[in-house]
């Protein structure tokens, strides 16, 4: 199956974009290329941002405010939105702290105030722990990092560097079952109306609707049933039918007949339970 690539980003499921069709990954995942950038943009609760990174392992994503990256603090995208990122489908990282970037206010008990040039605004000033001073233009919260705060605080980082290295969040839909469904050769897609991971299995695999595994398909024998196609629960199936020749024994009439059994090849998708045919002539 195809993953999502661009520039340093390389993803597949949960996320869909690029080569990746919108059923492959969860519909608030969706990855978009900067073809001109080369880099790797996601939009979420209408902020834009830039993927810096993606650690798979962990499920964590670094992103940062697009915005800032391209205009700096003093230009936020109007209207303002606060970065909250704590529900669905994504928590906020636990290594971060959380700023509040207030404008031209009154007065502030604000860790420094920063000027604004060519800008809506003539300053920015930051505070902690979301406190939003009276008095001003417009407030914003947006995290950082806390290896930022810290070199912030201690003037070995600037603001705009702060934001463009941006922050850590860590979406919530269960990976493990895709791990699993990938080891045992299947492939992972999102059912929207259950709002779930489901298992594609291949040929003559069927999926466990417990464990999302692949296994081998039991294909109980029926006689009666020597139809090519089978339809059961909404699937569709396909039987592929080959004939072998597995035996030869003499006739009372001097002749020789051939033995023959057709094998049956399944062509299935999840939770299948089609029909195993032999037809044998003579």
């Amino acid at each position: 199956m195809n993953v999502f690539k661009c520039g340093n980003i390389s993803i597949g499921y949960p996320f869909s974009g690029g080569d990746r069709d919108p059923e492959c990954g969860h519909p608030g995942l969706a990855l978009h290329c900067d073809v001109f950038t080369n880099t790797t943009k996601i939009e979420i609760f209408r902020v834009k941002y830039e993927v810096l990174d993606i650690h798979h392992e962990n499920q964590i994503l670094r992103i940062a405010r697009e915005d800032f990256i391209k205009n700096g603090s003093c230009h936020p995208q109007i209207p303002i939105q606060d970065s909250i990122l704590n529900s669905e489908p994504f928590v906020l990282g636990s290594g971060n702290t959380n700023l509040t970037l207030s404008y031209d206010c009154q007065s502030s008990s604000s860790f420094g105030i920063f000027p604004c040039n060519s800008s809506n605004y003539n300053n920015v000033s930051i505070t902690t722990d979301n406190i939003r001073p009276d008095g001003c233009s417009a407030n914003v919260r947006v995290p950082i990092l806390q290896s930022s705060w810290e070199r912030l605080r201690n003037d070995s980082l600037d603001l705009e560097e702060a934001l463009e290295t941006g922050f850590e969040v860590q979406w919530k839909e269960d990976t493990e079952s895709c791990r699993k469904c990938n080891a045992s050769g299947g492939a992972c897609d999102f059912d929207n109306s259950n709002n779930q991971t489901f298992c594609y299995c291949p040929s003559g695999f069927e999926s466990s609707p417990n464990t999302k595994e692949c296994h081998r398909a039991l294909l109980p024998p029926s006689p009666t049933n020597t139809g090519s196609n089978n339809t059961r629960g909404g699937s569709k199936s396909k039987l592929k039918l080959t004939p072998i020749i597995i035996g030869l024994e003499p006739s009372n009439t001097g002749g020789v007949v051939f033995f023959m059994v057709q094998t049956a090849r399944v062509e299935r998708r999840i939770n299948e339970t089609d029909n195993y045919n032999k037809l044998v002539y003579v």
